[in-house]
């Protein structure tokens, strides 16, 4: 009887200090693939900041207001944004 509960105290122990590797070593992999994103996405803001052409954003709204006599009333808004160079180089929104 003596045996089996040792055996079975260290089959614990063996299985807790397991748990902790595994659990050590999936922190050190997502440690090391958050690291690795971090550095390519600096280095690749500091070689190429400008890796897209200018552009403009249409945001369309519809806007819609029941009248009192059950009709609907539907307006449309449309804003635009561009985003444009000077002859300097330097960004305009």
């Amino acid at each position: 009887m003596g045996i089996g509960i040792s055996v079975l105290v260290v089959f614990i122990v063996l299985a807790v200090i397991l748990k902790n590797i595994i659990s050590f070593g999936i922190k050190l992999t997502a440690f090391v693939i958050l690291a690795a994103a971090l550095a390519v996405t600096i280095w690749v803001c500091s070689a190429q900041p400008d890796m897209h052409k200018p552009f403009s954003i249409n945001t369309i709204e519809y806007l819609f207001k029941i009248n009192k006599d059950g009709s609907l009333t539907t307006t449309k808004q449309i804003t635009q944004t561009v985003t444009k160079k000077d002859s300097e180089g330097n960004n305009h929104d």
